[in-house]
C-alpha cells in the first residue's frame, strides 16, 4: 500500500522529524503518511476524515529559525519575541510528500 519514502531521498526537503514512512491514498482523495504505527493526514481530505495532523512530526524550517535568531541577536530581544511578531515559525514544505501521495490518488 503506497510508496515507501525515506529522508535520504529528499535531503533538506524532507519535511518530517522521522527518518522514513509510507505515503498512501486509501480512498482516492486522502493523502496520508504512515510512520511509527501512526497515520497522519497530509491534505485536507485526510484531516477531514479524522487522520491525525502531521504537526507532531513536521519539521520547522531551519533557515527561518536561523534568521529569527539572527534578528533577535541584532535587536537584542529574545527569539521568542521574534516568533510572536512573525506569528509562527514556518515549517519545511510538505509539498513533496503531498505530490507523491496524489500520484497514488489517481
Amino acid at each position: 500500500m503506497g510508496y515507501f519514502l525515506k529522508s535520504s531521498d529528499f535531503g533538506d526537503k524532507w519535511p518530517f522529524t522521522v527518518k522514513d514512512g509510507r505515503v498512501a491514498c486509501p480512498d482516492g482523495q486522502s493523502v496520508i503518511f504512515l510512520s511509527g504505527g501512526k497515520k497522519y493526514g497530509v491534505n485536507g481530505f485526510a484531516k477531514s476524515r479524522g487522520y491525525s495532523p502531521p504537526e507532531p512530526i513536521w519539521r520547522y524550517d531551519p533557515e527561518i529559525i536561523k534568521k529569527q535568531k539572527e534578528i533577535a541577536k541584532a535587536e537584542k530581544i529574545p527569539a521568542e519575541e521574534i516568533q510572536k511578531i512573525m506569528g509562527s515559525t514556518p515549517r519545511v514544505s510538505i509539498g513533496p510528500i503531498l505530490d507523491a501521495g496524489l500520484k497514488l490518488c489517481k
